[in-house]
């Protein structure tokens, strides 16, 4: 399995219909952190509004790639509105975001620039307009493989250059990624994640930072928490997981554990079932 492909699995990308309709004012939208949405609008007529930025007036058919750090909102720019269909998704099953994904303003992608998606586009218009038995399940499916889509053609753009996504797609950040996610159990120094990247050590740790942000050990720790959650999520034991995830002793682990997340692990667990967490929300005003 390819390094992009293995970490949507481990993460357990999920795409899931969220608002459609027409929109004839403007809807204002409200994620938690680590949500990000994709917008497909059928026949323009949408201005794209974030704060601090210059409006995007959207007139043709076109895809909208929002990252889970952008707010913004959607206005109709004609009196008829637009139809459009959202699609919202989260990555793991932790509404805390660990790690960036080198997303921080929407990205528009015109229908006419995006020809390779054109069948997948039609595919996942048609299936919403037909309604047909499994309908529901074709529209993830689909919202999951345009997501894809969309974040090969960002990086082959260029405008994708730093965060995750990026990197999982670099010749030598993706190997030590790849590594790292594989088996976060190994005791990782720089020097053989930077061997594995055929980099030098102070080059390779100068450049993993420069692209994500945070050193690789610090990186380390954050995936190895996020596996960690998976697997209390699985009921294994907290023991258990302490050595899954590299750590001597069970005591070690919980540390680590209380400064990434806030919480020792027994306490987290019982509050992982809470009906508060938060959810994404659309709002349109007339």
């Amino acid at each position: 399995m390819d390094i992009l492909s293995e970490f949507f699995e481990r993460t357990n990308l999920q795409g899931r219909l969220f608002f459609s309709g027409r929109v004839d004012g403007t809807l204002v939208l409200d994620k938690p952190p680590g949500m990000a949405f994709i917008h497909i609008i059928e026949k323009g007529g949408i201005d794209l509004v974030q704060p601090g930025l210059a409006t995007i007036p959207i007139h043709e058919p076109s895809v909208l790639f929002c990252p889970s750090s952008c707010r913004y909102q959607l206005r109709a720019s004609r009196a008829e509105g637009a139809e459009i269909i959202c699609a919202a998704f989260q990555f793991g099953r932790q509404s805390r975001q660990t790690y960036s994904l080198g997303l921080t303003e929407t990205l528009v992608f015109p229908f006419s620039r995006l020809e390779q998606m054109g069948p997948a586009l039609l595919s996942l218009i048609g299936e919403f307009h037909q309604k047909a038995p499994g309908r529901g399940k074709a529209l993830n499916l689909l919202f999951e493989y345009i997501f894809i889509l969309l974040v090969r053609n960002a990086v082959a753009q260029r405008q994708i250059s730093s965060g995750l996504l990026f990197a999982l797609q670099d010749g030598r950040l993706g190997e030590a990624l790849r590594h790292i996610h594989q088996y976060p159990e190994r005791d990782w120094s720089v020097a053989q994640l930077a061997a594995l990247a055929n980099m030098s050590r102070s080059k390779f740790s100068a450049f993993f930072s420069h692209v994500m942000g945070v050193s690789p050990i610090a990186y380390l720790t954050a995936w190895r928490m996020k596996v960690a959650q998976d697997l209390l999520l699985e009921g294994v034991q907290i023991k258990v997981i302490a050595s899954s995830v590299g750590y001597s002793s069970q005591a070690a682990f919980s540390r680590t554990f209380m400064n990434h997340v806030g919480q020792p692990p027994a306490e987290w667990i019982k509050q992982s079932g809470r009906t508060d967490v938060p959810v994404a929300t659309a709002t349109l005003y007339r």
